[in-house]
């Protein structure tokens, strides 16, 4: 790279202006004579060193691609090919952005100026962007925002404002950004939304406000936001939080309200069914009590998270709302064991769903630690409880992709009531000691230490059993076919890559059994005169030896061809 190219872009990058012989100070003071023009000359000489070394005369600044990265610049160089097609000057020490500051750059679509130190964007800092699609200003110090600053950026898909010092919206910020698809507004210091903030959004996918100060949410607050999927607003200082504040977002299917301060779930005055709503998260609450009519327009929801609130029972009518979820979250949270408990016992023993964590009791004292189905069987809390073999406990849930399938109504009627005579013990009475907490397979059902009345049932057992085996018997199969074919596969290589081996076998073969042919062949004839003439000797009379000796009896032989029989 050429320095003296960039000679006029100097002045830039120190952020005072450079004025040689007849220029102005700040001061206003008038250099005269050339002792003060060698003087200025030196002392740029001196600086520029320090503050141009970070960009080396190898970094190219044509192409379609220009990365001007940790360079300590604080505006745009000269020099820079105003063709290129994206242009990173992320990590460097721009401090703010002025009208025009990007004019000429007609063919960009994409711009990097995270991490930087911006605290301030003009109006018509992005005039001429009419390509732009992709505009990443975080992780800077930006206050404010004028109406005006992204009206040319016709084309812009992603926007990312996080981990700024943004305290309010500007309620036309985003107008006129029909084709954002993702919005990134996450650790800053938002109080409210504007009404109607986002209207012109049409094609917005993602809005992420997580980790801002939001207080509450204004009514129509997100209208216009038709195709929206995912929306993120855990981790501020929600305290209410009203279904039917938020408009018809008839895409919407994951709500994030995680790690807020609502204590109140309502759905008032609202006349229309979330049907699309697939996950909604509520962990890190206050919330002590649920309604039925905030479930009952959500008829689709799969996932319902309420890990690390204050409930401490369930009524029955809730309950039976939640037959479409195959995803439940109820750990950390204040289960009072006693009677009350039963309706939520009953719908998670029918549950065939799965939740992510142990459910367990927090009082009274003696069934504290206890998990819920646990404590209801070794109590004897509920009559008639039917600890149905279920779903169970994943710890690997939350590392999951947002969508769940198979959401599932319990088929079995359960009881809601409890015992009417089942009861805590009272104080001081004799309490039957706990049972252990069995272990638990997939299911987190568990099969041991049912009390009496507690019937289990062992169906998903045998089938798991008979999946298993067939598995064995496909796999068992499938690897006596595959050694099979393997031998005949060796085979059909050897004959066709070996076939002097063959036939040198084949010859050594038959030259050993020419061998053994001749050997026998030489083997001479026995001596007629050795051989014994008497095969059989069988006298007829039970004294034997003696008629042998006296001469009674008859001899039989077997006569040889070549020697006669002789008594």
């Amino acid at each position: 790279m050429n320095r003296g190219a960039q000679a006029p872009g100097l002045s830039g990058w120190l952020g005072v202006p450079f004025a040689g012989s007849g220029g102005t100070v700040p001061g206003g003071a008038r250099r005269h004579g050339s002792a003060l023009a060698a003087a200025a000359r030196l002392l740029l000489l001196l600086r520029a060193p320090r503050l141009v070394h970070h960009l080396p005369a190898e970094v190219p600044l044509r192409g379609p691609a220009v990365l001007l990265r940790h360079a300590g610049l604080r505006a745009p160089p000269d020099g820079v090919d105003r063709g290129a097609l994206g242009l990173s000057l992320r990590h460097n020490a721009i401090g703010e952005l002025s009208p025009d500051q990007f004019y000429g750059f007609a063919q960009l679509t994409w711009l990097h100026l995270d991490h930087n130190q911006i605290t301030g964007v003009r109006e018509d800092a992005f005039q001429g962007l009419y390509k732009l699609k992709d505009l990443n200003l975080s992780s800077n110090r930006i206050t404010r925002l004028p109406n005006t600053t992204f009206i040319h950026l016709v084309n812009l898909q992603i926007l990312d404002l996080s981990f700024n010092q943004l305290t309010a919206l500007e309620p036309e910020l985003f107008h006129g950004l029909r084709k954002l698809q993702i919005l990134h507004l996450r650790s800053n210091s938002l109080r409210t939304t504007p009404v109607r903030a986002f209207w012109d959004c049409r094609s917005l996918e993602y809005l992420g406000l997580s980790n801002n100060r939001l207080r509450s949410l204004a009514r129509n607050g997100f209208a216009g936001l038709v195709k929206l999927r995912e929306l993120h607003l855990e981790h501020n200082q929600l305290t209410r939080v009203n279904l039917a504040h938020f408009p018809r977002l008839v895409a919407l299917q994951f709500l994030h309200l995680q790690w807020n301060k609502i204590s109140n779930l309502t759905c008032g005055g609202m006349e229309w069914s979330w049907a699309t709503l697939e996950k909604l998260d509520l962990t890190g609450n206050e919330i002590r009590a649920l309604t039925p009519d905030v479930f009952l327009t959500l008829p689709g929801l799969r996932v319902l998270l309420l890990d690390n609130n204050r409930l401490s029972s369930l009524e029955a009518d809730t309950l039976d709302t939640w037959g479409s979820l195959s995803t439940v979250g109820l750990s950390s949270n204040l289960w009072e064991c006693s009677k009350r408990i039963c309706p939520l016992a009953a719908w998670l023993g029918a549950f065939r769903g799965r939740w992510e964590h142990a459910i367990l009791c927090h009082s009274p004292e003696y069934a504290q630690g206890e998990e819920i189905l646990d404590a209801v069987c070794g109590f004897q809390l509920c009559q008639n409880f039917s600890r149905r073999r279920g779903g169970g406990r994943e710890g690997s849930g939350r590392g999951r992709p947002e969508l769940y399938h198979g959401r599932r109504r319990p088929d079995a009627p359960y009881n809601p009531r409890p015992d009417a005579t089942a009861s805590a013990p009272p104080a001081g009475a004799a309490v039957p000691p706990p049972l252990a907490p069995t272990a638990r397979g997939h299911h987190g059902g568990g099969r041991g230490g049912e009390g009496p009345g507690a019937g289990v049932t062992d169906e998903g057992e045998f089938s798991e059993r008979d999946t298993v085996l067939t598995q064995r018997v496909i796999i068992g199969t499938m690897a006596l076919l595959f050694s099979f074919f393997l031998i005949i596969f060796g085979v059909y290589v050897s004959r066709k890559c070996c076939p002097p081996t063959l036939r040198r076998i084949r010859h050594c073969s038959a030259m050993q059994a020419r061998r053994q042919m001749r050997t026998q062949a030489r083997q001479p004839m026995a001596d007629l005169a050795t051989q014994v003439p008497y095969n059989e000797y069988e006298p007829s009379h039970e004294e034997g030896a003696l008629v042998i000796i006296n001469g009674y009896g008859q001899c039989k032989c077997q006569q040889l061809p070549y020697k006669e029989c002789e008594v």
